[in-house]
């Protein structure tokens, strides 16, 4: 791909399936129930944690935010700065 360096761009999120962690930037790293209890939609319960939950697809959307669809078929739209460390 090539393309510049520097910050201020979106951050990297990858799905680590073998350890079961999606990785922020390389370094940080979430369970996939820690994130989705960060999800403010009303249809999420976030007391609930889901068994084998993991990513089906991952969009983002523009450098704000990231969609995440489930395994368990629910759709989150997440702010970078909800999750992301030191970011926005």
């Amino acid at each position: 791909g090539g393309g510049g360096g520097g910050g201020g761009g979106r951050p990297q999120i990858v799905y680590d399936k073998a350890a079961g962690d999606f990785v922020i930037n390389g370094k940080q790293r979430i369970k996939p129930n820690a994130l989705r209890k960060l999800c403010r939609s009303p249809a999420n319960d976030p007391t609930r944690e889901i068994n084998g939950l993991e990513p089906t697809d991952m969009v983002p959307l523009g450098k704000y935010a990231i969609s995440i669809v489930w395994s368990d078929g629910h759709q989150s739209l997440m702010p970078y700065r909800a999750f992301v460390d030191g970011y926005g």
